[in-house]
């Protein structure tokens, strides 16, 4: 949604929300997020660069039992089969 209005300036931010019947309070919440994302997200992106190291380490070879297995004996994050 920020990246129709980003693209189309011209427009204006009241005017596309109108059309899409979306409250500006919403687009604003999303503008704030992108720039201060929440600990969750920052959590998620540590997360995903740990995943990476762990999976380039073993030359591409672990798949993702072992590399939550790899997490788990570390005790770097307390991590579920979901994340």
């Amino acid at each position: 949604m920020t990246a129709l209005v980003d693209e189309h300036p011209r427009l204006g931010v009241e005017c596309v929300l109108r059309e899409l019947h979306i409250a500006s309070s919403t687009y604003y919440r999303w503008r704030r997020a992108e720039k201060e994302p929440c600990e969750r997200r920052r959590r998620d992106v540590e997360l995903t660069e740990r995943i990476k190291e762990i999976h380039a380490e073993s030359g591409g070879n672990y798949g993702s039992p072992r590399v939550h297995a790899v997490l788990r004996s570390h005790l770097i994050w307390r991590v579920c089969g979901s994340r």
